[in-house]
């Protein structure tokens, strides 16, 4: 037996929308990227101030640094700032069919149908159907049964296909490899 359409009501938190922007951010490749860049730079900082010789740290360091520290300033503000968002704080009813997926709250109803999706994640807390690269809806799969998490997994598969990487994307990746080996090369020697 099939249903034909799955009613889900929530109410979003803060820490939801943190969640979110986290999980996001740690399946894009360019962040552990920079992350491994950060450690570096934080383990040479580390160093040459453990053998007193703080003024010899090379300047690139303190810049990645630097930058890491005020992109995760800005990641936490704008958390912040996302959750005082009218929207995002009141409660949302979902209603999910095979045909479309509708959000509505006291303030606005949004109809969108499976092709307008871009593509989706799936998580045991939630599932991101984003509208576009960087706007999604979530969907809180916690107060849902098995029954009803099988259905809505089924269709959001059935519907939304993910995007397979270009092969230019991975030439991009191959070469800021080789480039970022390079550079740890020539920087150690």
């Amino acid at each position: 037996m099939t249903r034909k359409e799955l009613l889900i009501k929530a109410k979003l938190s803060s820490n939801d929308i943190f969640i979110f922007q986290i999980t996001y951010l740690i399946r894009q490749w360019y962040v552990w990227l920079l992350i491994l860049t950060f450690l570096i730079s934080i383990g040479n900082i580390a160093y040459r101030l453990s053998v007193g010789e703080l003024s010899e740290v090379p300047p690139q360091s303190w810049f990645f640094s630097l930058v890491m520290l005020f992109f995760l300033f800005l990641l936490i503000s704008s958390s912040k700032k996302s959750a005082k968002n009218k929207i995002v704080n009141e409660e949302k009813t979902y209603r999910i069919s095979e045909e479309y997926f509708m959000m509505e709250t006291e303030s606005t109803t949004q109809r969108v149908f499976w092709s307008d999706f871009v593509k989706y994640i799936l998580t045991e807390r939630f599932v991101y159907l984003f509208v576009s690269n960087n706007s999604a809806h979530l969907v809180p799969l916690n107060a849902l049964s098995n029954d009803e998490k099988n259905f809505l997994i089924q269709i959001i598969q059935s519907r939304l296909k993910t995007q397979q990487k270009s092969s230019f994307s991975t030439v991009v990746i191959c070469l800021v490899l080789l480039l970022l080996t390079v550079g740890f090369i020539q920087y150690f020697n």
